[in-house]
C-alpha cells in the first residue's frame, strides 16, 4: 500500500493491535517498529490523505496534514502522565480539526480504530464549563432549535456519548426530552460498528465523507454555540 491510495485496513492491522495488546513493553514495539508502520500508520496515513481536501471543503481552517501530531494519534502514551499503564496505545485514530489554541474545547470530526470495532463521528475532546453553559442556555432559550439541529440522532445510527454527572441533574423549564443533555460533563457523538466488509475496503473513505458531511450542519452549529457571547442562566 502507497499512502497515495487507501485500500482498507487489513487483518495484520488488526492483529497487530491484538498482538500489542499482549506484548505491551518497549522490547517488543521496538522489534516490531516497521510492522507498526507497515500495516497501521501507513493505512493512517493513506486513509487522512484519501479523506482530507473532502474535509477542508466543509472547513477551509480545518488541519488535514496526515501526520502523526497532526492528524493521527501516538501510539505511545505520553510517559509524564502514564501513571503505570502499559506504554503503548491499542486503538488508533485520526482527528480533524481547527488547529487553535483550545482545541480541546473545540468541535472536531474523528475515526478510531480498536482491535475489534470502530468509530467515528464529531465532538469535543474536552469542553469546558463555559461552552457546556453555553449548550444548556440554547436548549432552555431554543429548544426547537436544538432538536432541529440534533436531528441527526433521531435519524441515524449516530449516539450521544460522554461522562456524566454523578447525581442527575433537574430542570423543569425545558422539554423532557432534552433533560438528558443536561447530564453530561462532556459529549460527542459517534456511530460504533463492528469489523465489517467497510472497514476492509476502500469503500470506508466514501463511507466517512458521508458520514462526517451528514454531521457538517451540526458542526457548525456547535461552533455557533461556542463563539457566542455567554450568558448566565437563570
Amino acid at each position: 500500500m502507497t499512502e497515495e491510495e487507501f485500500s482498507g485496513f487489513s487483518s495484520e492491522t488488526l492483529s497487530f493491535l491484538i498482538d500489542l495488546g499482549m506484548n505491551n513493553n518497549r522490547s517488543w514495539m521496538e522489534k516490531n517498529r516497521d510492522r507498526y508502520r507497515r500495516v497501521l500508520l501507513e493505512p493512517f496515513r493513506s486513509l487522512v490523505k484519501s479523506i482530507g481536501p473532502f474535509m477542508e471543503d466543509l472547513d477551509p481552517f480545518i488541519e488535514i496534514s496526515p501526520q502523526v501530531g497532526k492528524t493521527i494519534s501516538r501510539i505511545s502514551r505520553d510517559a509524564r502522565r502514564n501513571k503505570g499503564r502499559p506504554p503503548y496505545r491499542t486503538n488508533m485514530w485520526f482527528t480533524f480539526r481547527v488547529p487553535v489554541p483550545d482545541w480541546k474545547d473545540s468541535p472536531g470530526f474523528f475515526f478510531e480504530l480498536f482491535p475489534d470495532r470502530y468509530r467515528y463521528g464529531m465532538g469535543f475532546y474536552l469542553p469546558s464549563r463555559e461552552t457546556m453553559a453555553k449548550l444548556h442556555e440554547e436548549i432552555w432559550k431554543n429548544p426547537d432549535r436544538f432538536i432541529d439541529k440534533t436531528r441527526i440522532l433521531r435519524e441515524s445510527d449516530f449516539s450521544v456519548f460522554g461522562e456524566k454527572y454523578k447525581r442527575r441533574r433537574k430542570r423543569d423549564d425545558v422539554p423532557e426530552e432534552l433533560i438528558e443533555w443536561f447530564q453530561y460533563r462532556d459529549f460527542y457523538i459517534a456511530a460504533n460498528r463492528e469489523v465489517d466488509e467497510v472497514l476492509l475496503s476502500s469503500a470506508l473513505v466514501e463511507h466517512l465523507k458521508i458520514a462526517f458531511s451528514s454531521l457538517s450542519e451540526l458542526y457548525e452549529y456547535f461552533w455557533e454555540l461556542k463563539m457566542r457571547e455567554s450568558e448566565d442562566l437563570p
